[in-house]
């Protein structure tokens, strides 16, 4: 799997491009501070220890109930990242 690195301000001028990327395959890390996030497709990951399947079906439940922020705006975006 190829790796790139960025910031989250590259992440958040080109986000499409980057999430194209990752949906090819392409593993995103995710640079904000002395923090690190990685972002990949998890669609196309193999296999997953059964703690993960877990965290993963708890966020798509989180999302479903209504648990999280969702930005349907480049300015709603923004203004969420600039609020961290």
């Amino acid at each position: 799997m190829n790796t790139i690195e960025l910031t989250s301000t590259q992440f958040r001028r080109n986000q499409k491009k980057y999430l194209d990327m990752a949906a090819e395959g392409m593993q995103i890390i995710l640079l904000r501070g002395k923090e690190l996030f990685c972002i990949s497709n998890i669609s196309k990951e193999a296999d997953f220890d059964d703690e993960t399947k877990k965290a993963i079906e708890n966020s798509r439940q989180q999302f479903r109930d209504g648990e999280c922020t969702v930005c349907s705006t480049d300015e709603e975006l923004k203004a969420y990242f600039d609020s961290l």
